[in-house]
């Protein structure tokens, strides 16, 4: 009987020292992870590359690569819809698009993106599918749409 207690108490041990090791790999990784989605990311309908990069705690991407340029390389593109006037005049290349962005629980929530195309700006929130894509909501209102980026 003593002897079936102390297998018992060896077996809960060894459970209790696995789930602990599980648990600091868990926390380690979570760690490392704020700075993955860091890098050149193309767009789901490949007309844009952006560029997801730090700034202080908050992470911010810019429009590092436009599409339409590679066969017309003297254009370039204004943000003619922009809501303030005073910014139309502005070339999209090199323009952020997405302010704010802070890690969170595995995911990188409170962001804005901003939409040349359309000059509309929203609520935007990243979470990595895997280290070579991503998963953008992008919510304005009622609605939201999920977009998946590629890493380049």
């Amino acid at each position: 009987m003593r002897e079936k207690k102390e297998n018992r108490m060896k077996h809960i041990t060894k459970v209790t020292i696995a789930i602990f090791l599980f648990a600091c790999q868990f926390i380690a990784q979570a760690q490392e992870a704020p700075d993955n989605i860091i890098g050149i990311w193309l767009n789901d309908d490949k007309t844009n590359k952006i560029e997801i990069y730090k700034v202080g705690d908050t992470y911010s991407g810019k429009i590092i690569w436009i599409a339409q340029l590679e066969n017309n390389p003297g254009l370039n593109p204004k943000d003619k819809n922009n809501p303030n006037p005073d910014k139309r005049n502005q070339s999209i290349l090199g323009m952020d698009i997405i302010t704010g962005l802070s890690f969170s629980d595995g995911k990188w929530i409170n962001g804005t993106i901003y939409t040349p195309q359309k000059g509309i700006y929203a609520d935007c929130e990243v979470e990595l599918h895997s280290d070579k894509q991503l998963n953008l909501v992008v919510s304005k209102g009622m609605f939201t749409r999920t977009k998946t980026w590629i890493k380049e």
